[in-house]
C-alpha cells in the first residue's frame, strides 16, 4: 500500500498542475452573475448607512439641539417622492441616486474639514460615515457597470463651499446634511427593492 502511494506522489509531482484545482486568477474580483445579487449587496449597503446615518443625526440632536428645519441651498433636492414609486426605472434611479451621493459625500467631506472646533468631537463618526458613504458610491458604480448603465454625471458643475460663517452656522449645516442624507437613503432602500422585483 505505502508503494502505492509513494508511486501515487511520483506521477502527481511530474504534472504539479494537476495536482491543485484551478480558482480564478489572481487579484479579479469576483463578479455575481446575477444582477438581483447586486442589488442585494447595495440595499444593505444602503440599509447599513442609513442605520449609521439616523444614529449619527440622533447624537446630533442630543449634543446640539437645534429646532425646526435646517437646510443647505448647494444640498440635492429629494428628486422623487414615495409617490412616484411605482414608475420608477433602474437607469433613472441609479443616476440620480449616485448624483445624490456623490453631493452628500463631498459636502461630508467639507463639514469634517470646515466644520471647526465645535464638530470636532463628531470627527470619529463623520469619518466613518464618509469611509461608509464612498464604500455604497463604488458599488453602485460597479452595478452601474455591471448593468450596462449610462455613468452617472453632476447636473452641473459642483459650487465651491465657503466655509460656515460661525459655529452655529457648522452645527446647522451638519443637521441639514445628516437630515438629507437619512432622508435620500431612506428613499433608496425602498427604490432599490421595488427595482429589484422588476430584473
Amino acid at each position: 500500500m505505502n508503494c502505492v502511494c509513494h508511486l501515487v506522489l511520483v506521477v502527481l509531482s511530474l504534472w504539479p498542475e494537476r495536482a491543485v484545482a484551478p480558482g480564478p486568477p489572481s487579484g479579479s474580483p469576483r463578479v455575481s452573475s446575477d444582477p438581483r445579487a447586486d442589488l442585494d449587496s447595495a440595499v444593505l449597503l444602503t440599509r447599513s448607512l442609513l442605520a449609521d446615518t439616523r444614529q449619527l443625526a440622533a447624537h446630533m440632536r442630543d449634543k446640539f439641539p437645534a429646532d425646526g428645519d435646517h437646510n443647505l441651498d448647494s444640498l440635492p433636492t429629494l428628486a422623487m417622492s414615495a409617490g412616484t414609486l411605482g414608475a420608477l426605472q433602474l437607469p433613472g434611479v441609479l443616476t440620480r441616486l449616485r448624483v445624490d451621493l456623490m453631493s452628500y459625500l463631498r459636502h461630508v467631506q467639507w463639514l469634517r474639514r470646515a466644520g471647526g472646533s465645535s464638530l470636532k468631537t463628531l470627527e470619529p463618526e463623520l469619518g466613518a460615515l464618509q469611509a461608509r458613504l464612498d464604500r455604497l458610491l463604488r458599488r453602485l458604480q460597479l452595478l452601474t457597470a455591471r448593468l450596462a448603465l449610462p455613468q452617472a454625471a453632476p447636473d452641473q458643475p459642483s459650487v465651491p463651499l465657503g466655509p460656515p460663517t460661525s459655529a452655529w452656522g457648522s452645527i446647522r449645516a451638519a443637521h441639514a446634511i445628516l437630515g438629507g442624507l437619512h432622508l435620500t437613503l431612506d428613499w433608496a432602500v425602498r427604490g432599490l427593492l421595488l427595482l429589484k422585483t422588476r430584473l
